[in-house]
Parts: structure tokens; sequence; C-alpha cells
């Protein structure tokens, strides 16, 4: 079975922890031993900012983390492959990783329409618009009520995004900003990772209307393994362990609204520290298939969720 993920922070730990993606034990979520045991072929990568940095300081904090990510790829193609277009995707396979920059909170560009060429160049393929937290796009889930739209830069963003071949990510995105990308754009947006918020009700989450949304679009939604996510109350005391069988009922849920061709996997790996029972990192993949097809899921609607549906997103969105 082959993987396909559409949202890891492995590149930014890396950059941050000067980890080693080779090591099996060296503390990262993927590396490259277990990615070539469950046969990923391509991972989406976060260039995350943290709430801490704005204006240049942003900017040059996102530049670093695509540095150290170029840096590992020049010096391994015998394990990464640079995704910069559609037709590379038909060359992922055997131990080579894809790899695509993707930028998660618009805060490096400034509120600079100009600078999202000069990252388009770097290789930056799509855009989580935001976090958390405010930016010159719009305000995050974190933000209370009530929530900024999109601004009107967040609108050229969005246009501008679109003519390059950038995917527009909805993940992190409240009420109000997520339609306002709905009334905008042209071209099928994502949620690159997310949990449903009918089984998990938070602002993080996304309901049913917001699913539906993108997958009637032609869209992508990917489920994601953090445990906040994917169980009520994950972290609060008395609370069991969340486990593979979670995430699996997330995936069956997204299923349902969006149908088997929308729907994929964000794992959200290296972004946080404590794991589901039973998908702690990229090797115990296998678990969470026997659990898929444990509910029923074909093998078709499995290879769809792995890897297919994500692949066939990226190659309608990314250049030619």
């Amino acid at each position: 079975m082959r993987y396909a993920d559409a949202h890891a922070d492995t590149f930014y730990r890396i950059a941050l922890e000067e980890l080693d993606p080779f090591q099996r034990e060296g503390g990262l979520h993927v590396n490259v031993p277990r990615t070539r045991e469950v046969g990923q072929v391509l991972q989406v990568c976060s260039v995350f900012t943290p709430a801490r940095y704005s204006g240049k300081g942003a900017e040059d904090f996102a530049r670093r983390v695509i540095a150290t990510l170029d840096h590992w790829a020049e010096c391994r193609p015998d394990a990464f492959l640079r995704v910069r277009a559609a037709p590379d995707l038909s060359a992922l396979g055997g131990e080579v990783l894809g790899l695509i920059p993707w930028l998660e909170g618009a805060s490096p560009l400034r509120g600079e329409l100009p600078l999202l060429d000069e990252f388009f160049a770097l290789g930056v393929r799509g855009i989580g618009l935001v976090h958390n937290h405010a930016n010159e796009v719009a305000d995050g889930c974190g933000v209370p009520d009530p929530r900024r739209g999109l601004s009107e830069f967040g609108r050229e963003l969005v246009s501008r995004m679109e003519a390059l071949g950038m995917a527009v990510d909805c993940a992190h995105l409240p009420q109000p900003a997520f339609n306002d990308v709905m009334a905008a754009v042209m071209r099928p947006p994502c949620i690159s990772h997310v949990g449903a918020r009918s089984l998990v009700n938070i602002v993080r989450n996304a309901d049913d209307a917001m699913l539906r949304a993108v997958a009637e679009r032609g869209g992508f939604v990917g489920i994601d393994f953090y445990p906040g996510h994917v169980l009520s109350g994950a972290f609060e005391p008395g609370v069991r362990e969340a486990n593979v069988a979670d995430i699996a009922d997330h995936v069956l849920h997204a299923i349902h609204v969006c149908g088997t061709d929308h729907v994929g996997l964000g794992g959200d790996f290296d972004g946080f520290n404590d794991a589901c029972q039973g998908l702690r990192h990229v090797g115990e993949l296998p678990n969470l298939e026997r659990e898929l097809r444990s509910r029923g899921l074909s093998d078709i609607t499995i290879e769809k969720i792995f890897s297919a549906n994500l692949l066939r997103y990226l190659g309608e969105i990314l250049p030619p």
C-alpha cells in the first residue's frame, strides 16, 4: 500500500533541533527508514511560523525551514525528490520520498503579494492561510469571537495562488474566513489536516458543511492524528488514551460526508508530542490500514485514502 501524507512538521523540527531524518530512533515521527518500510511516496512538509515571529522575522524563519529541506534533498537525492509540478508526481515510488514545502500560516508573506512569487520560486506549492493566531490574511481558529474573515490582502492572495498553481489550504480557518474562501476560490481547495467537528466539537475541527463544501468543489480533506482532534477531552484527567480506532472514526465520518474520492490523511506527525495509541509514528500506519479494513472498507477505498486521493488532488492543482 502506497502512502501520501498532506501534513507533517518534520523539516520544521529538523531545522530547529538539528535532527537526522535517517535515524530510526532519532526522535522524529517521520524518518526515512520508516517511510521506506510503509511505502510512503510523498510528504507535504509544513513550514510553520510560530506566533512569536512576524514581519521580516516570519519571512526569514520560513526561509530557514525551506533551506533545511533543500539541503537534505540536494545532499540525498537517493532519498528525497522535490515535487514542483504535476509531472513530478509520476516519478514517485521506490525508496525516494517526494517533498513539497507548504506554508502553515501566511505570516512569512508579511502582507506583501510579491513575496508569494518568491516563495513559489522556492518550491512552496500550498499555503495554510492561517494558524491558530491572526495574521494579515484572517483570524485563526484560536482567536475569540467575533472572528475576522478574509482581508483584502487575503482575497488577492487566494487569487494569485490559484493563478500560480498553489493549493489553498483551509486548515485552522474559523467559519467567517472559511466561508469567504469558499466564495472566492475558482479551483479545488483543501483542508490538509483536520478532524470532524461532529465527533469532537472544537473550532479547530471542520463541521459537516465545511467538509461538504470542500468536496463539492473537487477538493481534498486530510484527517490528522492529533489526539485532541480525534477524541473529546483527550488530555483531561480520567479520559482514556486516544487510539487508532478514534482516527478511523473520523476517516469514516469524512467519507460519509465527502464521498470516497475526497478524503485522505494529513497526520500532522512531528507537530505534537503525545500521539495516539497504535499510531505513534509513521511506521505504525499498517495499524490504521487494518482498522479501516476491519470496518468494511475495500482495498480500493483504502488505497484512495492512503495515497490516490491526495495524488489526484495535487495532480490537478500543481503547475503542469
